[in-house]
């Protein structure tokens, strides 16, 4: 089969076709024809070199973490899939033809989903739920405020937040105002003309993608008893001292919570967010795109 790896860190170009032996499967697992796969900002991190001494990898190596195709094969103990179902759901090495798939991990798409919009769903929503629910209690009611709304995490995190009652800030670009209305939010902050240090300080919930000062910054817009979710890194040594604050710095999906995420996608509580969709050929330029920081949503190859 076709996988896109790469042998040594660095830019997009180190990304190469390869034929590579497509999977085995053990025990609770199927082999999934990929029909498209997401692209999330780990995997440029990944390839740079940016987080090796964190997370180092064994080269070469297929990206990919989030992914949408046909069941070729099903171990013998994997009764709620069968051959020929559409599926979708988190994996490892999902840049390639094939891929193997934990069925624990994996549902079937709703009917009104196609494989771009399905691979664009499993990991933003699912680290929103965790971050939400999992880590923040999120409660009807509560004042939460969404960083970063117009990312693949920010994107359903807004969906996610509106279903469970909150009223929802987020912070976007000049260009994303209308997208974040669309989605739900009730305050949207454009971060380029607002510096979040005039909000009030009066949240009960906030998710932090973002990291550095607007981290710290958002520590002081908390509410007594108010928590912080933090996705991309741990800013609490200089937060000002505070005695009934919470903070988390969550890594990764908490548990698997894709069966009640995947409820909320059938009941289209959580719709996709696609920027743009890429031919397999043409991941470099994906990749590329990703690392500007700049898109609404997410990016997908389909096959």
């Amino acid at each position: 089969m076709k996988a896109i790896q790469f042998s040594q860190y660095g830019k997009a170009n180190v990304l190469e076709i390869k034929d590579v032996k497509i999977p085995t499967i053990n025990a609770g697992q199927i082999l999934v024809q990929v029909k498209a796969f997401g692209i999330n900002p780990i995997d440029w991190k990944l390839r740079s070199g940016a987080i090796k001494a964190f997370i180092p990898l064994p080269l070469p190596f297929i990206l990919g973490s989030e992914v949408s195709g046909i069941v070729m094969k099903v171990s013998d103990d994997v009764k709620h899939i069968k051959v020929g179902d559409n599926v979708y759901g988190r994996t490892q090495h999902a840049y390639a033809e094939y891929v193997s798939m934990d069925a624990d991990k994996t549902q079937i798409i709703p009917a009104f989903l196609n494989f771009a919009e399905a691979a664009s769903l499993p990991s933003g929503s699912q680290v929103a739920y965790s971050a939400l629910k999992t880590m923040g209690n999120i409660q009807k009611n509560q004042k939460v405020l969404i960083h970063a709304g117009a990312g693949g995490v920010g994107t359903a995190a807004i969906q996610i937040a509106k279903y469970f009652g909150a009223h929802v800030t987020t912070t976007v670009s000049t260009s994303n105002i209308h997208l974040a209305k669309q989605l739900g939010a009730d305050e949207i902050i454009d971060y380029r003309a607002t510096s979040i240090t005039t909000l009030e300080k009066d949240f009960d919930l906030i998710l932090d993608s973002v990291g550095g000062q607007t981290q710290i910054d958002s520590w002081d817009l908390l509410k007594e008893n108010g928590t912080l979710v933090s996705l991309v890194s741990d800013e609490s040594a200089q937060f000002s001292p505070a005695l009934n604050k919470e903070f988390h710095f969550m890594r990764g999906v908490q548990g698997n919570p894709f069966e009640v995420v995947n409820q909320l996608i059938s009941a289209r509580k959580i719709k996709p967010t696609i920027d743009q969709v890429y031919d397999f050929n043409d991941i470099a330029a994906a990749h590329i795109k990703s690392e500007t920081g700049h898109v609404s949503g997410k990016l997908v190859i389909v096959i």
